[in-house]
């Protein structure tokens, strides 16, 4: 089956920055995607197409792949010794699939996998690949595949927190300060660490400093709120104990 134009996708031709093969790649009308739902982390269900499919361009040579656009075009740091070197992963991660046909959900997949290895040959921040470990969380969950939705919240948290406390500049797209302290706050909830999202979700309301824009002020309240109503309300009162006692030290 060939890719062809729809009323919500449609087809560009793509040069690969890398070995120049010439291929077709299907990208999503942003306009007509249709917003069901927007989850605590962010990520959306979606009415009928999912985006998300569409956001990973890979070439079907040599399997180069980043997020669509600019991000793509841009090699970074790969070698290209080294990155032809690592073809045999590449190619064993493709499963010999053809990304010449239309995209589906396994493509999809497969597409972030691949540039996931393609951000550690290009030496991108770990916030990117932090970023593209949610994407792929989120595909998970549109099919309910908790387990592997659960796997790939943790990598991400594990890149992000790497970045949030390594790295000089992170790349963490277009969110904000406030944004990534409250996503931190909110991916540590998901898996469990109480304390830690407190602390986060703690920040993301009481400094000032962040200049946080109101929506992530309220989704904040919002889950610290959520921890306090469910069964780990009293651990949550036990950080906000310690989070008072030490204030009142360093007075």
């Amino acid at each position: 089956m060939r890719m062809q134009p729809t009323n919500q996708i449609w087809i560009k031709q793509v040069e690969c920055p890398l070995c120049y093969e010439d291929f077709p790649t299907e990208n999503i009308w942003q306009n007509k995607v249709s917003i069901a739902e927007e989850y605590a982390d962010l990520g959306k269900k979606y009415n009928g197409t999912n985006p998300l499919f569409y956001s990973v361009w890979v070439c079907p040579n040599c399997y180069y792949a980043d997020l669509r656009g600019d991000e793509f075009q841009n090699t970074g740091k790969i070698n290209d010794e080294a990155f032809e070197e690592d073809f045999s992963i590449f190619k064993m991660v493709a499963e010999g699939e053809d990304f010449r046909q239309p995209r589906t959900f396994q493509l999809a997949v497969i597409s972030y996998k691949l540039a996931l290895l393609t951000a550690k040959h290009k030496k991108s921040s770990a916030a990117r690949s932090g970023t593209l470990n949610l994407r792929l969380a989120w595909l998970y969950r549109s099919i309910r595949k908790t387990e592997q939705e659960k796997t790939h919240i943790q990598y991400a948290l594990n890149y992000y927190m790497d970045a949030y406390t390594q790295e000089s500049d992170p790349d963490f797209g277009n969110l904000s300060p406030g944004g990534i302290i409250y996503l931190l706050g909110e991916l540590h909830r998901q898996i469990g660490d109480v304390r830690s999202a407190v602390n986060f979700f703690q920040k993301v309301v009481n400094d000032k400093k962040l200049n946080t824009e109101p929506k992530y002020i309220k989704l904040a309240r919002l889950q610290w709120e959520n921890l306090k109503e469910n069964r780990v309300g009293s651990e949550v009162t036990q950080v906000e104990m310690d989070e008072s006692s030490q204030n009142n030290d360093e007075v």
